[in-house]
């Protein structure tokens, strides 16, 4: 069994280190998709599913590098807080993402859901 640690773009094709670092330092390139969920009759409920490109293969059993992952980030009270699932490709982790929206969601009432082009700023 190979050991050897191995990089992938998003295409699921071998880079090198240096291209990786590149590719990691770029917030773009790593999102896939970004989803808050919140309720419009409680606002303390807010849960974000984020699905990300990582890069270096998770698979550690061989077969199909595994190179996205999808997590759920809540308020820590809930089953969903800190969910995640990973895939080897990106048509499975958008699929994933959209799923994962659709069980989170279900949780939540009075459901709001907000598509985010980047993490939501903290307050100061």
């Amino acid at each position: 069994m190979d050991f050897k640690t191995k990089w992938y773009n998003r295409d699921g094709d071998v880079i090198d280190l240096l291209a990786a670092n590149r590719l990691l330092g770029d917030p773009d390139y790593k999102r896939v998709a970004l989803t808050e969920i919140t309720s419009a009759s409680d606002s303390s409920v807010k849960h974000l599913v984020s699905t990300v490109w990582l890069g270096l293969d998770h698979s550690h059993t061989g077969g199909a590098p595994v190179i996205f992952e999808t997590m759920v980030f809540g308020d820590g009270d809930t089953v969903n807080d800190e969910w995640a699932c990973r895939y080897s490709t990106e048509a499975e982790a958008e699929a994933g993402h959209a799923e994962t929206v659709t069980v989170v969601a279900a949780t939540v009432t009075d459901e709001v859901i907000t598509q985010l082009n980047a993490w939501p700023k903290s307050p100061a």
